[in-house]
């Protein structure tokens, strides 16, 4: 019989976790640095030791039992407990960023915005071991062990720590394509006679909002497309197949060599009543909103910050120009 004592019990649950997330053992294994008979092992005796099966096994896929997803969340709390006494001991001894920082993010923002800069972030911070999750879909941090999040737009009332980092602002583009076989609209009812692409979690009709000269008209519009992918989005307006409301730093690098353009662009995306342009853009860290984080996030998130000055609102304040000339 295998006794509590017999085993590393945090060992066992970060494998655990791992295989959870990898859904293969082969593949959490190859991330440990592990053979997938020791992680197997590992498992199967920490099942022993807790007395209930945490994984189902088939031949395709690896299944949570109830006593495995009810042991994961507390597993990852202690994981966590673990990395923060790591951190703040890395902090005090010599305020170097090391260890593991487990970040998530929707797509676009990992992709077109910080993804270039992850390279100079790495040479500087090289003991600092980036896991990147890119999901259009907000997970649970802690549950699904991450540090911190990028969330863009309005944020759920949480007990974390959250901190507004930037604003990003709205197009409506399409492609010289599109306007050449259809025109453009003038004014936002137009769209009614216009293809469109939707981004956003349900297919269905959705509402776009445009402001103009404190005037506000709301449009119903039953797109063609519907994606949760900004960027896939505005690969199929490229294509000419329709107009697409994104943020400005998805579309940059297409406005800028001219395969899209901005339309009806006296028509603001945006929301300017409080004065400030643009879907505001969170952090979320997993500690509590008393708690300092950890000196990794604070530096990733300072990384974070300086694209944003850099890249994202320049362009914010610009189009707040254009559009007071405008007005």
């Amino acid at each position: 019989m295998i006794r509590k004592n017999d085993i590393d019990e945090l060992a066992a649950a970060e494998g655990f976790l791992q295989v959870v997330r990898a859904q293969s053992f082969t593949r959490a294994a190859k991330a440990l640095g592990k053979s997938a008979s020791t992680l197997s092992r590992m498992v199967a005796e920490l099942e022993a030791v807790l007395g209930a099966q945490l994984l189902v096994r088939t031949t395709r896929r690896l299944n949570l039992t109830e006593a495995g997803a009810l042991y994961a969340t507390h597993a990852e709390g202690l994981l966590a407990v673990r990395r923060a006494a790591h951190d703040a001991v890395a902090e005090l001894t010599g305020g170097v960023p090391r260890g593991h920082l487990r970040v998530s993010m929707p797509v676009s923002v990992g992709e077109r915005l910080l993804g270039p800069h992850l390279p100079a972030f790495h040479r500087r911070y090289p003991e600092l071991k980036l896991e990147i999750d890119l999901s259009d879909r907000n997970v649970p941090l802690v549950q699904g062990g991450f540090d911190l999040a990028i969330r863009v737009g309005r944020l759920a009332d949480s007990s974390l720590k959250a901190q507004l980092i930037g604003r990003v602002p709205m197009r409506l583009v399409a492609s010289p394509r599109y306007l050449e076989a259809r025109g453009a609209p003038r004014r936002p009812r137009d769209l009614a006679a216009h293809a469109t692409i939707v981004i956003g979690p349900l297919a269905g009709p959705s509402e776009w909002v445009f402001h103009r000269r404190g005037k506000v008209e709301r449009v119903a519009v039953d797109g063609i497309v519907h994606t949760t992918s900004p960027p896939l989005a505005a690969q199929i307006a490229c294509a000419g197949l329709g107009l697409v409301r994104v943020s400005e730093w998805v579309v940059q690098a297409e406005l800028a060599r001219g395969e899209l353009v901005e339309v009806m662009a006296e028509w603001s995306c945006d929301e300017p009543s409080d004065g400030r342009v643009g879907v505001p853009v969170h952090v979320l860290y997993a500690q509590g909103a008393d708690m300092t984080p950890p000196l990794k996030s604070r530096v990733f998130v300072d990384m974070v910050k300086e694209v944003m000055r850099s890249e994202v609102l320049p362009v914010a304040v610009q189009k707040k120009r254009d559009a007071a000339r405008r007005g």
